[in-house]
């Protein structure tokens, strides 16, 4: 009796990854209190078939001057932030699950005076990821940088 293949035949082709990253970085020589550094990307939309988006919805042209997404491949997440004065400041992580959802927060992270603030490999789970740091320090040395890469 014939037997079946020890193993599935399966078509495969080489496939060599190429790493991605995309950044937005700040630095304010003189930030004021309560000044907000906002980074924002979008994780999905050069990967992803439009279709599958809530109602198909495809991100409209965004305006680079009243919308800061980006577009990145994620799925990490790493930020780096440093502000000198007395009151540091603070990082609030966000994510929305799609265009027509709303932003939820997932980590706050505080920024001591003068002290270098890591945020490292944050696994990345819904479309969009938002990054805001805000200054609670008037006129202090803002520096802020958000890194999306693949691996």
């Amino acid at each position: 009796m014939p037997q079946p293949p020890g193993r599935p035949i399966i078509s495969r082709e080489l496939v060599r990854v190429i790493p991605f990253a995309a950044q937005r970085t700040f630095r304010d020589a003189a930030g004021g209190a309560g000044e907000t550094y906002i980074a924002a990307f979008d994780i999905g939309l050069v990967v992803t078939d439009v279709n599958q988006f809530i109602g198909s919805v495809e991100n409209p042209a965004l305006n680079p001057s009243a919308d800061p997404t980006q577009f990145a491949v994620g799925p990490f997440l790493d930020a780096l932030a440093f502000t000198t004065g007395a009151g540091g400041g603070s990082i609030l992580v966000e994510y929305a699950v799609d265009y027509t959802c709303t932003y939820r927060a997932i980590a706050t992270t505080a920024v001591p005076a003068s002290t270098a603030t890591n945020i490292s490999g944050l696994r990345i789970t819904g479309r969009f990821v938002r990054c805001t740091l805000t200054n609670v320090t008037a006129a202090a040395v803002v520096e802020f940088g958000v890194y999306i890469r693949s691996n």
